[in-house]
Order: structure tokens, then sequence, then C-alpha cells
């Protein structure tokens, strides 16, 4: 594994380890933005469909002239106008030419949930590669530590035969 890699010494070991790291966090940051622009696709979606349940209750409440009738009819559709109305906040500055996007939305996640996909394909390979080069630079930490402690005890055996 590590000759097809072309590494022979530590510091071939360690570079290739920082490189790698530096692509998978280059990676993980382009995924976590199409990630975060997905969520937001998602949220714009649901108020686009609290918008749309709640827009017929909304209109006829508008044309209730009687106030006792009118709040019996709110009262009744608590639920559905108070989602309605948070949803018109949320997207008030969401529409184009008197309409909301919806389309576009559903598109532009569709798009953005494939290339997160792809953005994944990549970070697995180089998390496993990752992964067992670190292994074996922890196996390398390891057998260089027993070697200096090994060191230092002869060093120390050869001190006290010489005193």
């Amino acid at each position: 594994y590590l000759e097809s890699k072309q590494l022979r010494t530590t510091e071939d070991l360690e570079a290739l380890l920082n490189s790698m790291q530096e692509q998978i966090d280059e990676l993980k940051k382009s995924a976590s933005g199409t990630q975060a622009r997905i969520k937001e696709l998602d949220e714009l979606l649901r108020m686009a469909d609290y918008y749309q349940q709640g827009k017929p209750v909304a209109d006829k409440l508008k044309t209730i002239r009687f106030d006792t009738f009118r709040q019996k009819y709110k009262a009744e559709h608590e639920n559905v106008l108070r989602t309605f109305y948070m949803a018109e906040r949320k997207l008030k500055n969401q529409w184009v030419d008197g309409k909301l996007p919806v389309h576009a939305w559903r598109k532009e996640k569709s798009k953005l949930e494939t290339e997160y996909q792809a953005l994944q394909q990549k970070i697995a390979p180089l998390y496993a590669d990752t992964k067992r080069l670190w292994a074996i630079h922890y196996s390398i930490y390891q057998v260089q530590h027993e070697q200096e402690r090994q060191n230092v005890v002869t060093r120390q055996k050869k001190q006290e035969i010489e005193h």
C-alpha cells in the first residue's frame, strides 16, 4: 500500500496526510455550503406550502364583514391562519413577478442534492485512505517511541557501567 502511494519516509507520509486533509476540508466546506442552501430551500418550499394552504382561508376571512362571524371563523381556523401569516412574512421578499418561484426552488434543490451526493462520493474514499494512512502513521509513531525508550534505557545502562 505504501509503495503504491510512493511513500518512502515518514515525511512523505505526513505530507500526503496534510494534502489529503486539505482536500477533505475543501470538499467538506463545499458540501456544508450546499447542504445549507438545501435546508434554506426546504424551508422556503415549506413556507410556500403553508402559504398555498392558508391563502383561501385568509381570503375568506377578508370577505366576512360582521365581527362576530369574523371572530368565530378566525377561532375555527387559527392554526391555518397563524402558519399562513408566518409564511407570508417569511416569503415577503421572495416574490418574482407576482408569483413564488416554487418550480425554480425545486429544480435548484434537486440540482444541489445531486451535487451534494457527488461531493459525498468524492469524500468517502479520501476518508478511507486517510484513516488507513493515520493508522500507519500511528504505528510508525509507536515504533519510533519504543525505539527512543529503548535507546534511553541502553544509554542509562552504559552510563551505569562506565561509572
